[in-house]
């Protein structure tokens, strides 16, 4: 008995050694494949002594607090290159700022990396099913929803709503007086966006804000903020409670559930009344995003989630790219005059019509030149779902490529891409939005959002919604105001969130 149980146990551990040898054979064969025929070589390597790298979590650490972060990420590429690894607790990771490797990530071959293991964990409490939170099949499916909700720009786009955005904005900017804008451009956005989301705002500029809407907002803006502090500490962000991280996420859920059934409720109404609301003939010529999305499926939490998602990702891109325009339009006055000047020519002082919004080629070089020197998004990452490559950086001249194994994290950040001379010049860290005329900006790494099949929702067909809204919002301000003046010595520091700003705020005067 024990001799036929003896054999067993050896025949079934031979055939798993055997099994791992096979195994073990294939992965050295095809590393050696992908080493040969891309000309893998080892990158440079930061603190190759740093075994645990411990060193890196402390440096990391302190210049995030010191609000050096993103300067300490420009000396590391320039000493190490554009392309260089280190260790996070033991685990190999590739930092790069190449247009070629961040192409090859987000375009070439998006198939071999993933997203969702770096964030899931940050946007699953507040968005379980979001596109934030997922990969694979139900990535592909929230994808189609979005692209589908977002197909007709048109039709969303809700110039009375932006309008009325914009009026109450006017409220909270003093006569003779220095105002900072940020925050009012985030509420601004907030407002703007709630509405066309659940077709009711939050109303974060109304003095007569409901004690509920207050609460909603005040927890979204706080799970933001968690949101952003874990993705920065990484998985030390266990170590730190999360408890009124949850409470603020499940506020924000039952709010919005809330909207979604009522707002489900209203239409079987009308459907089975038959009746015909002021509501219903509006949306013949523009939707909310929950009407839209009503439109395709009824699944409750779905709904609810793609609402959250826009909010969250929508709101905090829009209004970082209207306060970083305006604190460098406020510092080049020539480039506010400019622009002032096209916007008379183009529209006169009346509200833009839609067609015309477009029209004014010179606030959008504006706002590509803005988002390069301050990239919303200053870094990203992915994570190699296979053993894969980057085509450069490896080898003592960083021109051969590089391999990465499965599980290894690659951060890629446009900070570097963005301010790199050999893509925009000696004067990459000039403000200059004229450089735009010639330059196609595929080819350069210039990633405000992101790019390719996985492109953020602040960009494709979701990003002329949210540039179209940015548009406007600063059309209005330039036709009412003639000058914006500089009212703030203090120098840019990065404040680093969700979206990247300036801790000092857009301290500013705007002088009719």
């Amino acid at each position: 008995m024990y001799t036929a149980l003896y054999l067993a146990i050896f025949t079934a551990i031979f055939h798993y050694t055997i099994l791992v040898a096979i195994k073990q054979h294939r992965t050295r064969k095809i590393l050696s494949q992908l080493v040969k025929a891309h000309n893998c070589s080892s990158p440079k390597t930061e603190r190759p002594w740093d075994i645990l790298g411990l060193i890196k979590i402390y440096s990391s650490t302190k210049h995030l607090l010191n609000e050096t972060a993103l300067n300490n990420v420009a000396a590391l590429f320039k000493r190490y290159g554009d392309t260089y690894a280190s260790r996070i607790l033991t685990q190999r990771v590739y930092f790069t700022c190449d247009p070629r490797n961040i192409r090859h990530i987000l375009i070439n071959r998006f198939s071999d990396f993933d997203a969702s293991d770096v964030r899931a964990h940050l946007f699953a409490p507040i968005t379980p099913q979001g596109i934030f939170a997922v990969d694979g099949a139900e990535w592909k499916e929230a994808r189609g929803l979005y692209a589908d909700i977002f197909s007709a720009t048109r039709k969303i786009f809700d110039l009375q709503l932006q309008e009325d955005g914009f009026q109450s904005l006017m409220k909270h900017i003093p006569r003779g007086q220095a105002v900072d804008l940020a925050p009012a451009f985030l509420k601004l956005v907030l407002d703007v966006n709630s509405a066309f989301d659940m077709g009711t705002g939050l109303e974060t500029l109304e003095q007569n804000q409901s004690a509920e809407k207050k609460e909603v907002a005040q927890a979204l803006m706080y799970a933001k903020r968690i949101m952003a502090r874990d993705g920065f500490l990484g998985p030390l962000h266990y170590l730190l409670s999360r408890k009124d991280f949850y409470a603020a996420c499940e506020t924000v859920k039952v709010y919005v559930e809330k909207v979604v059934r009522k707002e489900m409720t209203a239409r079987e109404y009308r459907k089975q009344s038959n009746a015909a609301t002021v509501d219903d003939k509006r949306q013949k010529l523009t939707q909310s995003l929950l009407s839209r999305i009503l439109d395709n499926t009824n699944d409750v939490p779905a709904i609810r989630d793609a609402v959250v998602t826009i909010l969250i990702a929508g709101t905090d891109s829009v209004a970082s790219m209207l306060s970083t325009t305006f604190f460098l339009l406020a510092r080049h006055e020539r480039v506010y005059a400019k622009l002032r000047e096209e916007i008379l020519d183009t529209i006169g002082m009346e509200p833009p019509p839609y067609d015309n919004i477009r029209k004014v080629t010179y606030l959008r070089y504006v706002f590509n030149e803005a988002m390069r020197v301050y990239p919303p998004v200053p870094f990203n990452a992915r994570t190699a779902n296979r053993d894969t490559y980057l085509p450069a950086g490896g080898g003592p001249d960083g021109q051969s490529g590089v391999l990465i194994r499965k599980g290894q994290r690659v951060i890629f950040a446009s900070w570097g891409s963005h301010r790199s001379t050999r893509s925009f010049g000696a004067d990459a860290l000039e403000f200059r939005p004229e450089r735009w005329e010639g330059l196609k900006s595929e080819s350069l790494g210039y990633i405000p959002f992101s790019a390719g099949p996985r492109v953020c929702l602040g960009r494709g067909v979701v990003e002329q919604y949210a540039l179209l809204e940015a548009s406007y919002a600063t059309i209005r301000i330039i036709q009412t105001f003639e000058r914006l003046e500089n009212r703030d010595v203090r120098p840019w520091i990065e404040k680093i969130g969700l979206n990247l700003s300036n801790k000092n705020g857009v301290l500013v005067e705007l002088v009719r």
